[in-house]
């Protein structure tokens, strides 16, 4: 077994559709433990050099987690809550949207 993560925090996986075709890296979220949606963005480390990178930031507020990698192609697929919540809002399927991201680009 090998640690690949060192960073002090929660990396979440989702539990299907984690690696990139090439099987290099592994993606994930980073939203604390437990059952809270407050990532803040969308990561990928590679398992051979423990390089991380960035897929998606969420900005103006929103969160995002639950990131799938597409089987053939360099798409990724995450759940995203809206922009600007305010102190009413709460994770539910009504207040989010699937976003499709790609590493390097603002899909």
């Amino acid at each position: 077994m090998k640690q690949i993560t060192f960073t002090p925090r929660h990396h979440q996986l989702t539990n299907t559709n984690t690696w990139t075709p090439d099987s290099q890296w592994l993606v994930f979220d980073v939203r604390p433990s437990g059952a809270s949606f407050t990532g803040k963005t969308i990561e990928r480390v590679n398992v051979h050099t423990g390089d991380v990178e960035v897929i998606y930031r969420a900005v103006q507020g929103a969160h995002v987690g639950v990131v799938t990698v597409h089987p053939a192609d360099n798409h990724y697929v995450f759940i995203h809550g809206p922009e600007n919540p305010d102190e009413t809002w709460h994770y539910d399927f009504h207040h989010r949207r699937g976003v499709i991201a790609t590493p390097g680009g603002r899909d």
